[in-house]
């Protein structure tokens, strides 16, 4: 077998016993993942070497609550709503008798004058 060389320093990359998978510098101390690369259209092996970082910095991501809508309780859509419900609700229990008193008042509806003898 030949000697891998270490991208970075040119050092000589000494295959780790218990993964054969895994080259380190022994210049440097860089670990590499080691992978041959089967070519079938010329029928030779090809090295590949990556970079293994030793540490990643890893930072879970924090979950975001559900999307509020406006419906849920105490929404701003549910009070308007509401809102809105009162006033119809109000129309269909005064809106006849308002809108007599209005006829009366401006002479729509002519009331039966009760004359004492």
């Amino acid at each position: 077998m030949t000697d891998i060389k270490c991208p970075s320093c040119g050092g000589k990359l000494e295959i780790d016993p218990n993964n054969s998978n895994m080259g380190i510098c022994g210049q440097c101390n860089k670990p590499y993942a080691v992978q041959w690369i089967h070519s079938r259209s010329t029928g030779k092996d090809k090295l590949d070497l990556r970079f293994v970082p030793e540490k990643m910095d890893y930072q879970p991501v924090k979950k975001k609550g559900p999307k509020k809508s406006g419906w849920e309780p105490y929404g701003w859509k549910r009070g308007v709503a509401l809102v809105i419900l009162f006033f119809v609700l109000m129309g269909i229990m005064y809106g006849p008798k308002v809108y007599r008193r209005y006829q009366m008042d401006h002479g729509g509806i002519a009331i039966e004058s009760q004359e004492q003898p």
